[in-house]
């Protein structure tokens, strides 16, 4: 599902290792596992899912997403994978104008998803209930709170049905209930075969919920099973 294989990032002008954002991290990813990214300000948390997404390439080192090397994918491939992959930035993007069910639909039909019927509306209903929205479905996105934004954006990336999700922090906004709520419904998703990604600073969530965990340090992987969680 996902490898990567000594791959390493840096920017214009970093010429030691020490200005390397990601320094020859090795990780393989079975479809439909369940990883916590976690790590300090400024570890690499958000250029790793960047380089996952497609948004970003390696600077040196092998990543290859469902089979495919992304370095010798034609366009038409790499389009068709980027519409299985559904990604929660931290700068959410809603389009202010349209209202929170339009930005929803939208989002689906952009993957891909061209059939439209009564069960998608109700899939996304569903949804927006989860997260306590469902009664903003018709409120254009300019009203919401940014915490209610990136709840929608949540919702946005699992309305896609991907077979991967990566999520940048996404319960950063939120109250402690409705963190727990993003994580519920992020949880049932992964149950249902989708690979889950999610980078957090959420200590209490890591703890509480132990899944396999990835632990960045000065651009370095560690690797740690759910079952011996990550100590910080």
């Amino acid at each position: 599902m996902i490898s990567l294989r000594q791959v390493s990032r840096w920017y214009a002008g970093a010429v030691s290792d020490r200005s390397r954002v990601l320094d020859q991290l090795d990780l393989e990813l079975k479809k439909g596992e369940f990883l916590y990214v976690i790590g300090g300000t400024g570890a690499g948390k958000t250029t790793l899912l960047r380089l996952l997404a497609t948004e970003e390439h390696p600077s040196s080192g092998s990543l290859s997403l469902f089979g495919y090397d992304l370095s010798g994918v034609s366009a038409s491939t790499l389009q068709t994978i980027r519409r299985s992959i559904s990604t929660i930035s931290q700068k959410v993007q809603l389009i202010p104008d349209l209202s929170v069910f339009e930005n929803i639909s939208l989002a689906v039909h952009a993957a891909g998803n061209r059939s439209w019927n009564r069960d998608s509306r109700d899939r996304i209903f569903e949804l927006l209930e989860k997260v306590q929205l469902l009664s903003k479905r018709d409120r254009p996105a300019s009203e919401l709170s940014g915490g209610e934004a990136q709840r929608v954006s949540v919702v946005q990336a699992i309305a896609r049905k991907p077979e991967l999700i990566l999520a940048d922090e996404p319960t950063g906004a939120q109250d402690p209930e409705s963190a727990w709520n993003v994580l519920d419904l992020l949880m049932k998703e992964n149950l249902t075969g989708t690979t889950v990604m999610v980078a957090t600073h959420d200590r209490e969530m890591v703890r509480k919920v132990r899944k396999k965990t990835a632990f960045l340090r000065n651009g370095r992987m560690q690797i740690h099973a759910e079952e011996s969680p990550c100590r910080f």
